[in-house]
């Protein structure tokens, strides 16, 4: 049985049997708790999620609702949070997709491989200079018949190019026609213009346009009501940033406590140096006397 099929079979069974489960076990699903599940909007479309694993009970989602524990537990900060996150990946999808209906992205439709053609062009262009070029040197040598040759060859390659550059400009009617995409911006698909009404009605029926309407209407809901959904960026660069911190001050206290010492310490320090000292001036005195007896 498939992941899908087994989901579907425990959400018509759960009207009628109860899971023995508490709302607090790991395997229950808490965005389903505090409302719904994200990974149940987008089933086999292309923001599909994945399946969740957790199990989906109504009737926990009711005992929730109802108890004490309500708001208490962190489920509905984690969710807002999440639903917050799919949101941004959402304004980014969007972004992009606009991106990709440029002015450029248009110009490569209409006039497939221009820039080919531009390149080809250069070439054959500097092609007919080197030829007349050579042209000129044979005439001045006196190979007249070489130099008509050639001269012959380089009038066809004049006839290429321009043929070549109007290839360039020449644009194909049938994507001059071509009418350029939109981008929804409730779900970030893309759309035709003018299209059929039938086939845009079907798209906003469609579970990915409904999946982010519900995601927004529920985020706009809990914050009319005040609620606070925390930031879905920096939360890692934070946690790393206290922890350095907190290393760099545990670092700096084990420095001053290692430079914290008894005045016994300091005595004996001192002595250990008075010591090299004079052993150093006995051993300098002993070199200077050996010298002056050689002498």
């Amino acid at each position: 049985m498939t992941d899908m099929a087994r989901q579907l079979l425990q959400e018509l069974m759960g009207e009628f049997q109860d899971s023995g489960k508490k709302y607090t076990d790991t395997d229950v699903c808490k965005d389903h708790l505090v409302d719904f599940c994200p990974n149940q909007q987008f089933i086999n479309t292309k923001a599909d999620l994945g399946p969740c694993d957790l199990l989906h009970d109504d009737k926990l989602r009711d005992a929730y609702q109802k108890s004490d524990d309500r708001g208490r537990l962190g489920y509905e900060d984690a969710f807002y949070h999440r639903l917050q996150r799919l949101s941004q990946d959402l304004q980014r999808k969007v972004r992009r997709a606009i991106e990709r209906i440029t002015i450029e992205g248009d110009e490569q439709l209409v006039n497939p491989h221009k820039e080919e053609k531009e390149e080809r062009a250069i070439i054959l262009d500097v092609r007919i200079k080197q030829a007349l070029q050579q042209v000129q040197e044979l005439g001045e040598s006196g190979k007249v018949d070489e130099a008509l040759s050639i001269f012959n060859h380089t009038e066809r390659l004049k006839g290429d190019l321009v043929a070549l550059k109007k290839r360039i400009d020449h644009v194909n009617p049938m994507f001059k026609s071509e009418k350029r995409l939109e981008v929804c911006d409730v779900c970030g698909a893309f759309l035709v213009p003018n299209d059929a009404s039938k086939r845009l009605d079907a798209h906003k029926e469609g579970k990915q346009h409904q999946g982010y309407i519900r995601i927004q209407a529920a985020l706009e809901e809990y914050k009319s009501k005040g609620g606070h959904v925390r930031e879905t960026r920096g939360d890692d660069d934070r946690r790393a940033y206290n922890g350095g911190a907190r290393r760099r001050y545990d670092s700096g206290s084990h420095r001053s406590r290692s430079r914290t010492r008894s005045p016994s310490h300091h005595r004996d320090r001192k002595r250990d140096y008075d010591d090299r000292g004079s052993s150093r001036h006995r051993d300098s005195s002993r070199r200077y006397r050996r010298d002056d007896r050689r002498y």
